[in-house]
């Protein structure tokens, strides 16, 4: 039987990323959380996700995200378990990211002056040409 393992999520940040570095390879990690917020009715629902983004992607999190800022991210869920000393068995979802946009104009941005127009793509096989053209507000008619 065929598997497919794709998460797409957009809300806002509960915290700034935490940066740490995998001693030995010197790749970045960022952790984080993503609130997700669902209507229905006259009811609002949030749900809190922890998501990891890795390498060039850790990167710019750091950088440029907040808490608060909204983020579309594109990856797939994981589960790590482990016993704590106690002998307790824990369990925890999270995000891995493959792909991630902040979403929102520079003009909205308060604490950075980083362009919204970033998208990560950690895909090396994908050319240049395979992203559309990026349109600036002012030359668009109404």
């Amino acid at each position: 039987m065929a598997s497919y393992n794709k998460v797409i999520l957009m809300g806002n940040i509960t915290k700034t990323p935490e940066l740490r570095s995998i001693p030995g390879s010197n790749t970045t990690v960022a952790r984080t959380g993503l609130a997700v917020n669902r209507k229905y009715k006259e009811k609002e629902e949030v749900m809190f996700v922890d998501i990891v983004a890795f390498g060039r992607n850790a990167e710019v999190m750091g950088e440029y995200i907040t808490k608060g800022s909204p983020l579309l991210i594109e990856g797939r869920l994981s589960m790590n378990s482990w016993e704590q000393p106690d002998g307790t068995k824990r369990v925890r979802h999270e995000v891995i990211v493959d792909t991630f946009q902040m979403i929102g104009s520079k003009k909205d941005s308060r604490d950075s002056d980083y362009s919204d127009s970033y998208q990560s793509n950690t895909n090396n096989t994908s050319s240049s040409n395979d992203q559309p053209d990026m349109i600036d507000e002012d030359d668009v008619p109404f």
